[in-house]
C-alpha cells in the first residue's frame, strides 16, 4: 500500500484500470484483499459472483480502515515521494551507477555484483534484496522509512568501494 508514492501504481502513470486487485499491506499484516472495479465492470456483477472465505469480516474491514486512515493521517505517500527523491539524488554513489524504479520499489544498479554489495550493506546493518539481474540491489523499505534511514544508506554506499 503506497510504496510507489501513490495509493496504486496505476495512478502514477495516469491509468484508470477497469479492475484492480490489492492485498498484503491492505490489512497491515492481517490477511486482507480487495477487488476494485470500474462502474462499467461493477454493473455486470451480481451478488455471489465474487466469493471469499472472510469477505467483509469485521476485523479485516476494521484493519483496512485503520491502515488507510494511518496512511492519510501521517501523510505517508508524500513522504514516500520525498524520500524516494532523496534516495535518487543522494544514493547514486560508491558502487551504484544508476537507480531505477518508482517510490520505494527501487533497484540500485551496481558496478560490482549485487551479492557483494548486499553483503557489505548487511555488515553495516542495512537489509536489502537481490534481483534477477546480478547487478541490481533491490530496496523495498516500508512506507514509514525516515530521513535518518536514507542518511544511513547513503553513508554506507559512500564507504563501499566501487
Amino acid at each position: 500500500m503506497g510504496r510507489t508514492g501513490f495509493p496504486f501504481a496505476a495512478q502514477a502513470y495516469g491509468i484508470a484500470p477497469d479492475l484492480l486487485t490489492t492485498a498484503k499491506g491492505l490489512g497491515g499484516g492481517f490477511p486482507a484483499g480487495a477487488v476494485l472495479a470500474s462502474r462499467a465492470v461493477a454493473a455486470g456483477l451480481r451478488s455471489g459472483d465474487l466469493g471469499s472465505t472472510f469477505g467483509g469480516a469485521p476485523l479485516a474491514c476494521a484493519l483496512v480502515e485503520a491502515v488507510i486512515e494511518t496512511i492519510e493521517r501521517d501523510r505517508l505517500l508524500p513522504r514516500v515521494q520525498r524520500l524516494s527523491a532523496r534516495i535518487r539524488s543522494e544514493c547514486c554513489v560508491g558502487p551504484v551507477v544508476a537507480i531505477q524504479g518508482l517510490g520505494f520499489l527501487l533497484g540500485l544498479v551496481t558496478r560490482r555484483p549485487a551479492r557483494e554489495i548486499l553483503a557489505e550493506l548487511r555488515a553495516r546493518n542495512i537489509l536489502a534484496g537481490g534481483s534477477a539481474d546480478p547487478h541490481v540491489v533491490r530496496l523495498l523499505p516500508p512506507i514509514v522509512l525516515e530521513d535518518s534511514h536514507v542518511d544511513l544508506l547513503r553513508d554506507a554506499l559512500e564507504e563501499i568501494p566501487a
